[in-house]
């Protein structure tokens, strides 16, 4: 122990006997009042400088205060407030200080209005580590160099120059490397992993002593013999694999037997002190590692045959108390040739026994569950699911309702393939079990349909059952195949029908995919989209004005028809009536219905139009086109009443013309004859004196149908009009 740690436990001895001490002890840490004055600050000791040792023990440093009215002075060691001028040397927290490093602090201490200082000097222990090798005693140097696979022991002592002493500190002393992958160390002990460099660092009381090792590889290379592909057969010998090293300027090393053999896969092959062993089917990588370096071959492992097969290969079901049992057998090819019955020879098992057990294929059922059972042979495994239904009481169609107004059945369309009903059975407990993969399925008309791969296959219409059976129980419903229709037909999308009157549903038309039409008008399941619309006896009735749709459904099709239900129409307005069109040219007309409370709708677009005369007019919507010269009829029916429309083609008027060419020159009291003549685009010429109306421009002439007379002198002119087009004629009175 040094001089002055002997010191300082005596300073520290003289300290617990003071007569300070003493006064502390009689009085707890307390904090003044404000109502209190305190009149002096003081520390309990005297002693300084303080010494505290690095990484030792903590110091108190106590204050007493003296309190106005008071005798005794009054600890305020933790009310105080406590700070270090050098905290990297000293630290203090509540009057206990600590060395942290090397050097000396000023610690002050402040209560109400008091300022105390007094200097604490920290120190090391001892003045250095010292590490030495644990066998021969001799120090280890700052940077050293080893091998992989080379053992140290290491120890380190705390030199104190003062005694000229040296501590062994090394299972005190706190050990670390700056890289683990390459050495490790604990308690001295040095654990070298990997090539490479890194430090150990050692400390103790403040003290640090840190050492470079360098880790070096103990050979050049490592060979593997023979370093290729190892095949196996399975069931074959194991195999033996050499390892060894070499160096430059030494011979090379068997180092087989002090290496570190593994497999990647321990359920292929397995390997021990070189030698190889096969254990599975598969590859796997042997790999050998000696002092830092590793080297790998590839193991295969082939099974003797090249395939099984195990029979039969879907899965099973049985039901308990089931005398037919299951009867299971493993076949092996090899080569090629006849596959072997392996069944005996092959190993089986069950990962349920509580519900199945296996013996050379022989399966029996013990309780309800599910097994899976696994046929292994020379590496190969084929596996199968068993499926244990427990005792049935009675059978019962899985989707059929309970308490239906009609019973369950089965409705196809020919040609139509569908998934066998699932069936449930009823165990004595009152529990359902999906039987559908353990019962038997027939169909009492195969003509009909027919039962193949889980599903039924409609051949042709008609009535049959599908009959069920497991154990003694049946269970059967009705199956009826209808015709396939590939669509319905009907010559009305839209109707519009009368309140409160009666008319026949729409004629409707189904046609079946061979081609074939039948009027089903009467068989169709018509529903309508809500309670506006009755539908009896094959006729329908609206109840409300609304938009109702009409729905049929026949077989496997179905027909939608937009129905609309208003007030009667008293009386219809037809705009042109009638229709004059010229060729190539349209006109639209329109038609205004008036119901009964009088409010008016058009209705051109609600009507079925329908031209008499298609070489003469055509009609796109409520407009009407001109193809050649001649009359035909628009015709359409509305609630029953029928609607005509005149349609009359013409060709279209290009200009008049009158007989005067320039000016009409007469005397007063003369008349003359005036005439018009329309030309058409088809060059035809036709004298409309007839029907021309004429206006004058003044009364110096008086006009008639035909003729013009001059009244008095001037000029005047009269303006004749004609399906749209006009001409003047100029008449000068002298």
């Amino acid at each position: 122990m040094t001089t002055w740690l002997a010191s300082l436990l005596a300073v520290t001895l003289i300290i617990g006997i003071s007569p300070w001490h003493s006064v502390a002890s009689a009085s707890t840490t307390t904090k003044t009042s404000t109502a209190e004055t305190v009149t002096g600050l003081q520390f309990e000791s005297t002693v300084t400088p303080v010494h505290v040792i690095v990484d030792g023990s903590s110091v108190q440093m106590k204050v007493l205060a003296s309190i106005k009215g008071e005798t005794n002075l009054r600890d305020v060691t933790g009310a105080a407030t406590w700070t270090s001028s050098n905290p990297s040397a000293v630290t203090v927290e509540n009057g206990w200080v600590k060395g942290a490093g090397k050097g000396t602090s000023e610690i002050t201490v402040k209560y109400q209005g008091f300022t105390l200082k007094k200097t604490v000097v920290s120190e090391f222990m001892y003045d250095k580590l010292i590490v030495r090798n644990a066998d021969s005693g001799q120090e280890v140097e700052a940077s050293m160099t080893t091998m992989l696979g080379a053992k140290h022991k290491w120890k380190v002592f705390a030199s104190d120059k003062s005694s000229n002493t040296e501590n062994d500190v090394t299972a005190e002393a706190l050990w670390s490397t700056a890289d683990s992958n390459i050495v490790d160390v604990d308690k001295g002990v040095l654990d070298i992993k990997s090539a490479g460099t890194t430090k150990i660092t050692v400390k103790h009381k403040g003290i640090t002593k840190t050492i470079e090792v360098k880790v070096e590889y103990a050979y050049d290379e490592l060979k593997l013999s023979p370093n290729k592909l190892i095949e196996f057969q399975y069931g074959g010998a194991e195999y033996a694999l050499t390892a060894t090293t070499e160096k430059k300027g030494s011979t090379a090393e068997d180092v087989t037997l002090k290496a570190t053999w593994s497999s990647s896969d321990s359920n292929i092959v397995q390997v021990k002190d070189g030698k190889v062993k096969p254990i599975n089917v598969g590859t796997a990588t042997v790999t050998v590692t000696y002092l830092g370096r590793s080297k790998s071959v590839t193991a295969v492992v082939r099974p003797s045959h090249h395939a099984i097969r195990i029979t039969p290969d879907e899965d099973q079901h049985v039901m308990l108390g089931d005398t037919k049992g299951i009867k299971l057998e493993l076949f092996a090819q090899k080569d090629l040739a006849t596959p072997d019955n392996v069944t005996t020879s092959a190993e089986w098992r069950s990962d349920n026994v509580m519900a199945v057990t296996v013996e050379n294929g022989v399966v029996q059922a013990k309780a309800a569950g599910t097994a899976k059972i696994t046929a292994s042979y020379n590496g190969l495994s084929k596996s199968v699911n068993v499926t244990v239904y427990p005792k049935i009481e009675k059978l019962e169609w899985t989707d059929a309702k309970e308490n239906a107004k009609e019973p369950f059945k089965q409705e196809l369309y020919v040609e139509d393939v569908k998934p066998l009903p699932k069936v449930q059975g009823i165990t004595f407990g009152g529990d359902k079990v999906d039987l559908s993969n353990v019962v038997t399925y027939m169909s009492s008309n195969p003509a009909v349909f027919e039962v193949e791969d889980d599903k039924m296959k409609a051949l042709s219409s008609g009535d049959a059952q599908l009959l069920v059976t497991s154990n003694g129980l049946a269970l059967s419903t009705d199956v009826k195949v209808l015709r396939k229709a590939l669509m319905l037909s009907t010559d009305k999308t839209e109707m519009s029908i009368v309140t409160g009157r009666e008319v026949a549903l729409p004629k409707t038309t189904v046609i079946f995919t061979n081609g074939e039409e039948l009027d089903v008008t009467q068989d169709i399941k018509w529903e309508a989209s809500n309670t506006n619309l009755l539908i009896r006896d094959g006729k329908m009735k609206g109840l409300v004005p609304s938009r109702v749709t009409l729905n049929g459904t026949y077989s496997n099709v179905k027909i939608s028809i937009k129905i609309t239900i208003e007030q009667e129409v008293v009386r219809f307005v037809i705009e042109p009536n009638p229709v004059y069109v010229n060729i190539n040219k349209s006109k639209s007309f329109k038609v205004t219905g008036v119901y009964r409370d009088g409010k008016k709708a058009t209705l051109t677009s609600r009507i079925d139009w329908k031209v008499e005369n298609d070489s003469i007019a055509s009609l796109r919507g409520s407009s009407v086109k001109g193809l050649a010269l001649g009359s035909t009829k628009i015709i359409g029916e509305y609630q029953g009443n029928q609607l005509v429309i005149p349609v009359h083609v013409k060709p279209r008027l290009l200009k008049l013309e009158t007989n005067a060419s320039s000016s009409l020159k007469m005397t007063v009291g003369q008349t003359a004859d005036w005439k018009v003549n329309a030309i058409y685009d088809t060059g035809e010429v036709v004298d409309v004196t007839s029907q021309v109306k004429y206006v004058p421009s003044s009364s110096k002439v008086k006009v008639e149908r035909g003729k013009v007379t001059a009244v008095t002198k001037g000029s005047a002119s009269v303006k004749f009009t004609f399906d749209g087009k006009s001409v003047s004629m100029r008449v000068s009175v002298k």
